[in-house]
């Protein structure tokens, strides 16, 4: 069974990866997405990030 960790690192990688797909692929179509929707993206990225980067952090340690 997985640690805590990396259901957490796991969690974060996907949901930043949605939201870029989600950015990345409304740039290329042509999609326009209100200003509001990019900001809630954004922001949803930058919540996940300290747990991405806190979780990595964490799994390099242990294997080290």
């Amino acid at each position: 069974m997985k640690t805590k960790y990396d259901l957490i690192w796991s969690v974060s990688l996907t949901i930043i990866g949605i939201a870029t797909l989600i950015l990345s692929g409304s740039r290329i179509t042509g999609i326009e997405l209100s200003d509001t929707a990019v900001r809630i993206l954004g922001i949803i990225d930058l919540i996940s990030l300290p747990f991405l980067v806190f979780t990595s952090i964490k799994k390099f340690v242990k294997k080290v």
